[in-house]
């Protein structure tokens, strides 16, 4: 029997995001014992998922004290890693995938015996490096984050058998059989106000104004959160003229996905509150702002609306009525009728069984799209198609300066594959030294993926796929002059066929438009 062994030691919300992928994993390849590394504190929420096989723990506060250690001595040997390999007992694996950004996965994911692997590595040398297209992806996007189309749940996804979803599928994550309170009559409507960090929640105060909002239209608000959430919510109640129930701190994990699918709607900052109600059916309106953005990590499935702030903004940027204006477009499943307030949008998640690798998209429910963002869509698409190895469509001529530009660096990267495949071939006749072929032959080449990143940051609409080849040429392992030439002719070709793939669609979404004209 195989083994596969993936390490999820991020946050909850994280490793609930991680259950699509291991259970398309698990349907795909039934005879794979599949394994799971995750925080113990988190253990809880994947207690009776029957697509894996085999737990294994880490406690949080080890995570954290490691993943500073490591990441601050990256080329020394650590006894505590060591110490938490002995302890763990793991087999040898045939395959492992590293879902885990941190210093600490990253240094056991190189350790641990595997055939195969992918994701974050930290090498004896104290080298970082990441194994995989669609990891590098994830390390990519935060060049370009506004224009990235993917949710962090299909990047996941996308390092197993990848595809269009089933369809109903959700996130999983354990429920109780009870709670351990008797929950108040009416249309529930869960608050939950806590955050990670202070700048990533929607102010006190106007959570309760919408509480005060929801109760004058015949909801019942509740407060929900962490224990961490405790004092938050009192800070809500404060506010509150007439009290209403605070349920913060008073549920496990199983306990609040009970208590999310008995409400109607979960209204939350972006927290692991909003992946839990997305498992278990709940709606969910979620507020970002600050350094969150909702394109990352939305609620995975279909329905759900989320609220918008500038990315770097104050959440107090959008407005109790913004808000109100978002949940009546989420009752009746609507456009938001109301203006936002000033650079707030609303966005509603769908899953896309057209997409080769599936998953959530995002639709506008106010405001239009601008052009640069609808050529984002087929980008993502584009992205799909190549990376998982399907066919590029053919584009026409330029008919815009975005599109000529597009045109320009498509051909500008297929002449520095082109440059890497000769190089290549030099080197296999030997007609020169690996040590000249690297130095004096990809010199071009990197010169010109230098000036091809430095003009991403004025044109959008080339960015991801630059700024993704960047990132692969830079943290993929090789070794020796063939390997680095082999990767750069590869990973150049593929990059232009992404950018002509999405022209090629755009121009088609064009044509189809205007003769439905």
């Amino acid at each position: 029997m195989s083994r596969t062994l993936f390490i999820q030691l991020e946050r909850l919300g994280d490793l609930i995001q991680t259950t699509p992928l291991l259970q398309e994993f698990h349907s795909a390849y039934p005879e794979t014992e599949i394994h799971l590394l995750l925080l113990k504190e988190n253990k809880e929420a994947v207690t009776g998922f029957s697509a894996v096989d085999r737990f294994h723990s880490i406690q949080t506060k080890r995570v954290g004290k490691l993943n500073t250690q490591i990441a601050t001595q990256r080329g020394q040997p650590s006894d505590d890693g060591q110490a938490i390999i002995n302890e763990l007992e793991l087999p040898h694996f045939d395959s492992l995938i590293n879902l885990t950004h941190g210093a600490l996965g990253c240094w056991l994911a190189e350790r641990i015996p595997a055939r195969k692997k992918e994701g974050g590595l930290i090498t004896d040398a104290g080298d970082w490096l990441w194994q995989g297209e669609w990891h590098a992806y994830l390390l990519a996007m935060l060049d370009f984050r506004e224009h990235n189309q993917f949710n962090l749940v299909d990047l996941y996804r996308a390092a197993g058998p990848a595809g269009p979803p089933k369809a109903g599928a959700r996130p999983y994550v354990a429920r109780a059989r009870k709670l351990p309170f008797t929950l108040p009559t009416g249309r529930l409507v869960a608050l939950n106000p806590g955050a990670s960090r202070a700048n990533r929640r929607w102010p006190e105060k106007s959570y309760a104004d919408l509480a005060m909002h929801l109760q004058a239209q015949g909801f019942t608000p509740l407060l929900v959160g962490a224990p961490a959430d405790a004092a938050v919510c009192q800070t809500v109640l404060s506010h509150l003229p007439n009290m209403i129930d605070n349920l913060c701190g008073q549920t496990s994990i199983a306990e609040m996905a009970t208590l999310l699918e008995c409400c109607e709607l979960l209204i939350s900052n972006d927290t692991g509150a909003v992946h839990i109600a997305s498992a278990v059916g709940t709606r969910c309106i979620g507020i970002y702002g600050a350094s969150a953005w909702f394109r990352e990590t939305a609620p995975w499935g279909t329905g759900h609306l989320v609220v918008q702030a500038p990315i770097d903004s104050d959440l107090s940027t959008i407005s109790v009525r913004d808000l109100i204006s978002t949940i009546n477009a989420s009752l009746n499943r609507s456009r938001v009728e109301a203006s936002m307030s000033n650079g707030v949008e609303v966005w509603e998640t769908s899953i896309d069984s057209l997409d080769p690798l599936g998953g959530v998209t995002y639709h506008a429910l106010s405001g239009e799209l601008s052009t640069t963002n609808k050529f984002a869509r087929h980008l993502r698409t584009a992205f799909s198609i190549v990376l998982i190895g399907g066919n590029a469509g053919e584009a026409a001529e330029a008919e815009s300066p975005e599109e000529a530009d597009i045109l320009a660096t498509s051909s500008a990267l297929l002449e520095m594959a082109s440059m890497a495949e000769e190089s290549l071939s030099l080197l296999k006749a030997e007609e020169i030294s690996s040590k000249d072929a690297l130095e004096a032959l990809t010199h071009g080449i990197d010169q010109g993926l230098r000036e091809l990143v430095m003009t991403a940051s004025r044109l959008p609409h080339i960015a991801p796929p630059v700024h993704w080849l960047d990132w692969v040429l830079r943290t993929t392992p090789v070794s020796g002059a063939r390997d680095v030439l082999a990767l750069r002719a590869k990973e150049c070709a593929r990059a232009a066929q992404i950018l002509y793939t999405a022209l090629a669609l755009s121009q088609e979404d064009s044509n189809w438009a205007a003769s439905e004209q």
